[in-house]
């Protein structure tokens, strides 16, 4: 039997509803923010049991997150400035993303340019590019073909 209920949502009467809310229930964890951090923080202690509240001042993912590019990258340019370990969690974060949720995280062929005085030649872009994938243990289905 499903147990989740309509509640009706307007932005007419959201500090209403969220009083509402509050004054009828008691939560372990409030978030304030909808964006993909809330969202994420949300739905990381939903699973563990924790009894979640997200509040948004707007509309859910209207603000910064809706502007984002939508890439999962894992952070290529680091490698350039020599910030291993950051490259590392980027592109293992990157990864945990791929693994959860497969229908939404997918590897995109990408296009480095090779420009003269650009950042990169191209034997130091190819170097790069694998000890990127090693770093970020890209899986060998998804390295650069």
């Amino acid at each position: 039997m499903n147990k989740t209920k309509d509640i009706p949502f307007s932005n007419l009467d959201r500090g209403q509803r969220i009083r509402q809310i509050l004054d009828k229930d008691i939560y372990d964890l409030v978030i304030i923010g909808g964006g993909i951090t809330g969202a994420g923080i949300a739905l990381d202690a939903a699973l563990r049991g924790i009894k979640t509240l997200l509040i948004e001042k707007s509309d859910f993912a209207a603000g910064t997150s809706s502007k984002s590019t939508k890439l999962i990258h894992g952070g290529l340019r680091y490698l350039k400035q020599f910030e291993f370990g950051l490259v590392r969690e980027s592109g293992l974060e990157r990864s945990v993303l791929h693994h959860n949720i497969p229908h939404l995280v997918h590897p995109e062929r990408m296009l480095l340019p090779i420009v003269e005085d650009g950042g990169f030649d191209m034997f130091t872009a190819s170097i790069a590019v694998s000890v990127y994938d090693m770093l970020a243990k890209v899986s060998r289905k998804d390295r650069k073909k």
